[in-house]
């Protein structure tokens, strides 16, 4: 229900609120502003309300008093630039913006509030300026908001309690106490404590200067200096803090009546501004669109071959299933969708279940809570019919036979001259791959295609349908609730199934040909047809093989971790001398700085208490002897790789195939990197004995061998052949040890002559100068003085000045375009180079640098996957693609086919700048072994 009363927001405190809340986020002010001001519609739904902005120009204030907020820091640079967007803002959302130049806000919204108050509405002053609590009227019905934690209401008694005076007092007391933040002098020897207290005793400022004769003599001489007839500045001091209550305004109470916010408008602007999660919200679902159309179940057999046909003249249709579980290894389909015109759309179901009013002819045997499969049908690679003929009796009698719709869609699926486009059909290809749906002749993927045009954006099908298409999908949670009380896709009301489901395959139909359209760079066109879209192809291979676990091992490694962090433990608590919680940050701080004496190292941001975190016990172990910090740090080692592999990893295996199936996300890293999930593999950590050992339990097929590749300092490569340093192609030419090399060069010494301090130096370099790393950084690396890091990069950049001048280059290019390229064209925009603030422009120069080494390299390594998943197919052979972790791939192969698949597996990464040539050597060893570990 609205609330009859006027709200009056402190704009520029609602905007520098929202700037520090998101201050590294681009048009962060602009967008949390936003959220701030919804928010509070929302919740009040008042009938009236007003922006109340500041304007640029001095106000009468300045005139009296010239130094009047003359210590205020200058606005942000960065922010500045955002005013005129939020300006744009408050108007798409409806709300009448008030300003009156010569007076600040607050003397706007005090006019307004007590013209408001002589018509009988009440007001809402947002703010949390103190200053504006002298406003606060209980009878005129006057209150002030203060959103910044919460919501703090003040009446009267709420000015009492915060202030130690009443709203009458105010102005008094801030002339008392003056105001440092707009540099407005108070009285000497008179805090804000004293100052209460005199108001209570005396009433008022003339009443406390009436009894000063009475007063401390700090007190009275201040009050004496501060009233000097010629030197004195406290009646100024009255004026500048009373705020104006009888403007002569362009707008009155009566004008700013709120109808709500326009919705069509106000998504508009969200658009225009890049506000894609806002832009979401306020976009309409076809249906409450109206829109026209046309999907459905197939009814008959008839209905799908029809379907069948229509797909096959279109040469082109959308595809999509649905299933049981996210996990593409473990649920059985229930349903897919083909679109082959847009707004159109035929579901073909195949698994729902009977209603839960019709007989069910008992409860599915076996179910598994997240798969709903029965535990011995989990694989249905074997015979897929035979799952649904079991599965028959507890079915809904709408759904199709599986065996016969199988027979009409595989030839459609499988032929690969009609062309099938999806959204993540990655995760499709497993899904029917599993139910014997093989799938040829992917042309699109409108979740591949987004990430290639842009990056920076969210490419799930949602956020994708508002961005380009201005619809919002029907939510799953719609269709399947959420919560405990979610069901199974096989459980959720058909009909409203049947409506999502088609809907997905009709959205990333029309998707996929809105971003075709917008793929006009050749580069990128080219990278889209030769490694994105093939990539999914493998990926999904990939994932639908998994890898093998030797359960026994991890439990082996389990059994020695948990000793260790046993004994780990025993020892820090007898260091301490008392028991204490390991896992409590204030209770170790209590230890380590209170009672054993070792100096913090940094404060935490919220509570200022000392840091207890990694990089503080590691720094009290090497700098203060902390034998304690080093014993806690072990102890931490060991409960993450339990908590997070060794005793995680069991959980995560498939009960029928006995293999872990992770992840691999093509659409997930800016830079082009592939990122790893359920379980994340790519983070096992490979510079501890455990975090190597945990290698060790990734074994191959039983009677068959693992094969492992990595490229040899693939992004150093990159580097010296996009700056064409002879220094480093020389090196790489030759096979040299690259770091031995440089710092030959760099301390001008012979290769056989530089010490292991002199090549880790190098090292140092080599790879910080990818991540913009400066003497400062190196310093600490090195544990040398920034004088001696500083001549050291000034020396390597001497020696390699084509390194130093492509990076810079490379740093001007990437600022005057405000985006940058990998060496085959993959675009990455990064908002900070196109900021004002130094800071958040230097991190983009450095994002920027690192972007363009790490995407080639990722790029590399993309194609080489799609080269060896080639090759493989190609060749008939058994052996199969495992892994890919960085710059690392893993196989596995039968005995009889070690030799050739090394030599694929080698080919197909040391050939993988065969888009256009890289200009260095690549290198790849390939070694095998019974285990991950072993083949290092």
């Amino acid at each position: 229900m609205a609330e009859d009363r006027l709200y009056l927001i402190d704009t520029f405190a609602f905007i520098f609120r929202a700037y520090f809340a998101n201050p590294r986020l681009k048009n962060g002010a602009a967008y949390t502003f936003t959220r701030l001001v919804l928010q509070l519609l929302e919740k009040h739904k008042p009938t009236h309300i007003a922006c109340v902005f500041d304007t640029p120009e001095p106000t009468f204030r300045h005139e009296l008093y010239p130094e009047y907020k003359a210590n205020r820091a200058e606005m942000p640079e960065d922010l500045r630039p955002q005013i005129p967007m939020i300006r744009q803002l408050v108007e798409a959302l409806g709300i009448p913006i008030v300003e009156l130049h010569g007076y600040e806000a607050d003397d706007v919204m005090g006019t307004l509030a007590r013209e408001s108050a002589e018509h009988g509405l009440p007001s809402v002053i947002v703010s949390p300026d103190k200053d504006l609590l002298q406003l606060v009227d209980d009878t005129r019905r006057i209150q002030v908001l203060n959103t910044k934690d919460g919501e703090v209401w003040h009446d009267r008694e709420g000015v009492k309690a915060r202030m130690g005076v009443w709203p009458e007092q105010i102005v008094d007391f801030l002339s008392l106490v003056g105001d440092a933040s707009d540099n407005v002098k108070g009285v000497p020897g008179i805090g804000e404590k004293g100052a209460a207290l005199l108001l209570e005793q005396h009433g008022s400022l003339d009443g406390v200067l009436a009894a000063k004769a009475l007063l401390k003599p700090k007190q009275r001489e201040g009050l004496e200096t501060a009233t000097d007839p010629e030197t004195g500045w406290l009646d100024l001091t009255r004026r500048l803090v009373t705020v104006v209550t009888d403007l002569a305004l362009p707008l009155h109470p009566r004008d700013l009546a709120y109808g709500g916010v326009d919705e069509q408008r106000a998504r508009t602007t969200f658009k225009e501004l890049g506000f894609q999660t806002l832009t979401k919200e306020f976009t309409q679902s076809a249906e409450q669109a109206g829109s026209v159309r046309r999907y459905r179940a197939a009814a008959t057999l008839m209905d799908l071959e029809e379907a069948v046909a229509a797909c096959r003249a279109a040469g082109r249709f959308g595809l999509d299933t649905e299933t049981t579980s996210i996990d593409p290894t473990r649920g059985h389909l229930v349903g897919l969708s083909l679109a082959w015109n847009a707004n159109e759309g035929l579901y073909v179901p195949l698994a729902h279940l009977k209603p839960p009013t019709a007989d069910t002819e008992g409860a599915l045997p076996g179910l598994l809570p997240d798969s709903g499969l029965p535990d011995s049908m989990l694989d249905l690679r074997g015979d897929p019919e035979r799952f649904f003929a079991e599965l028959a009796p507890h079915l809904d009698g709408r759904n199709l036979p599986f065996a016969q719709a199988r027979r009409v869609l595989a030839p459609l699926l499988a032929d690969p001259a009609v062309a099938k486009c999806g959204q993540n059909l990655k995760y499709d290809l497993q899904v029917l791959a599993r139910h014997g749906l093989p799938v040829r002749g992917v042309a699109d993927d409108s979740m591949v295609l987004s990430f290639l045009l842009e990056s920076g954006v969210r490419h799930n099908l949602d956020d994708l349908s508002v961005r380009l298409l201005d619809v919002k999908p029907i939510a799953f949670e719609e269709v399947v609730g959420k919560g405990k009380g979610q069901k199974r896709f096989d459980e959720a009301e058909f009909e409203r199934a049947v409506q999502y489901a088609a809907e997905d395959a009709d959205l990333a139909l029309q998707l996929c040909d809105r971003l075709r359209q917008g793929l006009t760079d050749g580069r990128l066109a080219r990278l889209y047809a030769e490694v994105d879209l093939p990539l999914v192809a493998v990926l999904a291979a990939l994932e639908g093989h998994g890898v093998r676990l030797d359960l026994g091992e991890l439990a082996r490694l389990a059994a020695r971790m948990h000793a260790e962090r046993e004994r780990a433990q025993a020892r820090v608590l007898e260091l301490a001398g008392e028991p204490f919680n390991l896992n409590s940050p204030a209770q170790l701080g209590r230890i380590l700085f209170d009672k054993l004496g070792f100096k913090p190292v940094k404060f935490t941001g919220k509570t200022k208490a000392p840091s207890t975190d990694e990089d503080v016990l590691q720094e009290l172990a090497e700098t203060q002897g902390a034998e304690i910090a080093s014993e806690l740090l072990r102890h931490r080692q060991m409960v993450k790789l339990l908590g997070t592999y060794v005793e995680a990893l069991p959980q995560m295996v498939n009960p029928v195939t006995g293999r872990v199936h992770t992840r691999l996300h093509q659409a997930a890293v800016a830079s082009g990197r592939l990122a790893s999930s359920d379980p994340n593999l790519q983070n096992i950590p490979i510079r501890t004995e455990e975090g190597r050992a945990i290698r060790g339990a990734f074994v191959p097929e039983p009677g068959w061998v693992l094969l492992d590749a990595d490229y040899s300092q693939i992004e150093l490569r990159v580097v010296a052949a996009l700056a064409q340093d002879p220094v480093l192609l020389g090196a790489f030419e030759a096979g040299e040890d690259i770091h031995r090399r440089t710092a030959s060069e760099v301390f001008n010494v012979p290769m056989d002559q530089v010490t292991p301090e002199q090549r880790s130096a190098s090292k140092a370099v080599n790879f910080g100068l990818l991540y913009g790393q400066g003497a400062f950084a190196l310093a600490a690396n090195l544990g040398i003085t920034q004088k001696e890091a500083k001549a050291f990069i000034e020396r390597y950049f001497e020696r390699m000045p084509k390194v130093a001048a492509w990076i810079e280059g490379a740093k001007a290019q990437a600022l005057a375009e405000g985006l940058v390229r990998t060496h085959w064209g993959r675009i990455r925009r990064i908002p900070e180079l196109e900021s004002p603030n130094k800071q958040l422009q230097a991190q983009g120069l450095r994002e920027a640098v690192n972007t363009i080494v790490q995407g080639t390299a990722a790029d590399l390594m993309r194609r080489a996957m799609v080269r060896l998943h080639r090759d493989l197919e190609a060749s008939g052979l058994k052996a199969r693609l495992l892994l890919q972790v960085h710059d690392e791939l893993l196989m596995e192969a039968p005995p009889e086919e070690v030799d050739r698949a090394s030599g694929m597996l080698r080919e197909a990464m040391e050939g993988a700048d065969d888009l256009g040539p890289l200009g260095v050597k690549l290198a790849a060893e390939v070694r095998t072994g019974a285990s991950w570990l072993a083949c290092k």
